[in-house]
């Protein structure tokens, strides 16, 4: 098992190999059970919890590469979720890679998350006060149409 794990820390074409094997399986999968699950996100996603798992445990210690996997998730997610939840996109992806650091570091950064939360709690004030304009504007509006009377 140690000599596995010594190829799969020093050999991008071994992970590679693997997300290929799960990309097949997730396909095998689908067809059998009739699901939609994305094969490239599931694989990409379930090389990198396992290898996230294993750095956790002491046994891969890769960061380059699994720091790649879990961007490719973020991006995935961002641009999955970005339209759909209809959000800030800068604050979103800037949680998801804060996320992604915190799983990387193995420790929270507490400057992060308040600069999180600051970022957000400043878009929703702008998206507020943007909001309350185009109110005032379409009360003005209405106001001035109804003085032309």
């Amino acid at each position: 098992m140690s000599e596995f794990l010594k190829i799969l820390n020093n050999s991008p074409l071994t992970i590679f190999l693997f997300i290929t094997g799960i990309f097949i399986f997730v396909l095998i999968f689908n067809s059998i059970f009739k699901k939609k699950i994305c094969a490239v996100c599931a694989s990409i996603f379930l090389t990198w919890l396992i290898l996230l798992v294993l750095f956790y445990l002491g046994y891969f210690q890769n960061l380059l590469i699994l720091a790649l996997l879990i961007g490719a998730t973020v991006s995935g997610i961002f641009n999955l979720l970005k339209e759909k939840l209809n959000i800030f996109k800068l604050p979103f992806i800037l949680t998801l890679l804060t996320i992604a650091y915190f799983l990387l570091s193995k420790q929270i950064d507490f400057y992060l998350l308040i600069f999180n939360l600051i970022l957000w709690i400043l878009f929703g004030l702008i998206f507020l006060i943007s909001k309350q304009q185009n109110l005032t504007s379409i009360i003005k509006k209405l106001t001035e149409c109804c003085k032309n009377w």
